[in-house]
């Protein structure tokens, strides 16, 4: 195989389990990795070369993909590419770092428990001040929940989110709105 780019050859070497070499002369056992098949394939009119890891013996399983895209026009195909990368680099980031939160109202119904509680263990004006602002983080999981599932339908599943999330188990903290299923459950 020929390959002119960097990237490129820094990507064949993720594939195969290989180590980039910077010298000439031949390589070692443990830099030259492992493919189970190399083939051409022809995709969408263009030649391709496949390489693919079929067993997991040497611990030679690759972690990579790759995804092929096809579009009627170039414009489309730089959306779909474009829309792709955003999501890698979103579930990238999300790996990196761990500070997420659970979605669907979860966390403002966590809050806003919290902040009840505490409100309780004031003293005066400021207690009132305190619940209120409990009660207004509420507002997102209501929302979402009166939006998707109407009135009616919307309080009894904010209702199960409020009996979840006050379980002493302390598993309740995750659990936000769904709307698919129509019941208050995990959402991260």
């Amino acid at each position: 195989m020929k390959v002119l780019s960097k990237f490129e050859i820094r990507r064949l070497c993720r594939v195969v389990n290989a180590t980039p070499l910077a010298r000439l002369g031949a390589p070692t056992p443990e830099e030259a990795g492992h493919v189970d098949i190399c083939e051409v394939k022809e995709v969408g009119g263009d030649r391709v070369t496949v390489l693919r890891q079929e067993s997991e013996s040497k611990g030679a399983a690759s972690k990579m993909a790759t995804i092929v895209l096809r579009g009627a026009t170039q414009n489309r195909l730089d959306d779909l590419e474009r829309a792709i990368d955003d999501g890698v680099s979103v579930l990238k980031a999300l790996l990196k770092d761990g500070r997420m939160l659970p979605g669907a109202g979860a966390a403002e119904m966590e809050l806003s428990k919290r902040i009840e509680v505490y409100g309780n263990s004031l003293k005066g004006l400021v207690q009132h001040g305190v619940k209120a602002w409990a009660g207004a983080m509420e507002v997102v999981p209501r929302t979402i929940a009166e939006s998707a599932l109407g009135g009616r339908e919307g309080n009894e599943v904010l209702s199960r989110l409020f009996a979840r999330h006050e379980t002493a188990d302390g598993k309740g903290e995750n659990w936000g709105v769904d709307v698919e299923v129509d019941f208050a459950r995990f959402m991260l």
